[in-house]
């Protein structure tokens, strides 16, 4: 049957690739083993993700499996329920193969990890995955699964697509529940999907939210906004758009990195420095950095960053999407020095998600826009002529 033979392709690409920590296994036993147990005979009318194969980042919980986070603090107790956005996707037919490794927390943008291995590219071995879902990213490129679902503050969907050669969409915030899904920055935090196309990611978004998106024959009547020099704006323009250059208010990223340091630090409060040692270096330092972060600080950053979003949303008027990079700069490293890397991988997809606007990572391409549908649009119709995946710098 057709979810049987998606179940073992999934069953022999982990063993394929065991040695690339991409999964956690936290439970009593490896979750493609308790999946292969049940029968699931195929309903007459298979639902829309029938034997599609998935993973979910390990912030996100699952019934019956612990929640790690990335870390040895958490996952001692098994997930007494299932987060909706994971139950939306199995009502949809898909069968959960396995929870992603991820940067510690998720909170990083190579997905070293000291607890459970550092996650390695199974595409572009030289690289990191990128972060903080590398797990997710990797096990779409090593084919352990269809699809996945990654949690992105600053760029932990979009940074690992870019590294892994896969698509990432970033929602805007509450687009998709965080229901059962363990914080970072709430004001920032988001669940998405990360697929191998934008047709996929299309369809996943669709059992997500309820909204059917379809490639428009051409981009004609469209004005998209190039920032950063985007590689692909040609290829826009044969699509029939218009386009134009822009520049990225790189100004919000001071008060986005104030709110996020203030609010981790106030998710972290139960054990954070209490626990201080159970923490790796690399998150033990943001933590520091972040610390003394007071209301007055917090509050003017709420304030400057509103300023900025309203700034931004006006130079943009009369602009339909936008294309950019994905990666700041070069992908990192394999073994690199996080710290070292972490301000210019993430510097695009941060000013992104500190403007509050939805995002398609197809790898090192990104489109943002108004919607979802917006941006998959654009994608869909880029993917329908024949436009790749960008590999990473």
């Amino acid at each position: 049957m057709e979810h049987e033979a998606a179940i073992a392709r999934s069953a022999e690409a982990i063993r394929l690739h065991r040695g690339h920590n991409i999964l956690i296994e936290a439970g009593a036993e490896p979750v493609i083993d308790r999946l292969t147990r049940r029968d699931r005979p195929a309903p007459a009318s298979p639902p829309e993700l029938w034997a599609w194969t998935f993973v979910v980042k390990d912030m996100i919980d699952v019934a019956g499996l612990p929640t790690t986070r990335g870390s040895v603090l958490y996952g001692s107790e098994e997930a007494l329920t299932t987060a909706p956005c994971v139950e939306s996707l199995e009502r949809a037919g898909a069968f959960l193969v396995g929870k992603a490794n991820q940067h510690e927390f998720a909170w990083g943008v190579t997905s070293e990890n000291p607890h459970w291995g550092d996650v390695r590219n199974p595409r572009h071995e030289h690289l990191a995955p990128g972060g903080s879902s590398g797990g997710t990213a990797a096990a779409l490129a090593a084919g352990i699964a269809r699809f996945g679902l990654g949690t992105d503050t600053g760029g932990s969907v979009r940074i690992p697509a870019a590294c892994c050669g896969v698509v990432g969409l970033r929602p805007r915030a509450g687009a998709v529940s965080s229901e059962g899904v363990a914080p970072l920055a709430p004001m920032f935090d988001v669940v998405g999907p990360m697929t191998v196309s934008v047709a996929d990611c299309a369809r996943v978004w669709e059992v997500l939210s309820g909204e059917a998106v379809e490639p428009p024959p051409s981009l004609s009547g469209m004005v998209v906004g190039v920032a950063e020099g985007c590689a692909q704006a040609g290829e826009f323009a044969d699509l029939g758009a218009e386009v134009r250059e822009i520049a990225l208010p790189y100004g919000i990223l001071s008060p986005y990195w104030t709110i996020v340091g203030a609010q981790a630090r106030r998710t972290h409060e139960a054990t954070y420095p209490a626990n201080a040692a159970s923490y790796s270096a690399g998150v033990r330092r943001k933590l520091d950095d972040a610390g003394g972060i007071g209301h007055r600080e917090y509050r003017r950053a709420v304030e400057e960053l509103s300023a900025f979003r309203a700034g931004f949303s006006a130079e943009t008027a009369g602009v339909d999407v936008l294309i950019m990079p994905t990666l700041g700069g070069p992908a990192p490293r394999a073994g690199c020095d996080e710290a070292a890397v972490r301000g210019e991988v993430g510097r695009i997809t941060s000013v992104v998600s500190a403007l509050g606007l939805p995002a398609l990572a197809v790898g090192d391409l990104q489109v943002v826009g108004r919607s979802e549908a917006d941006v998959l649009r654009a994608g869909l119709c880029r993917e329908s002529r024949g436009g790749a995946i960008p590999a990473p710098r």
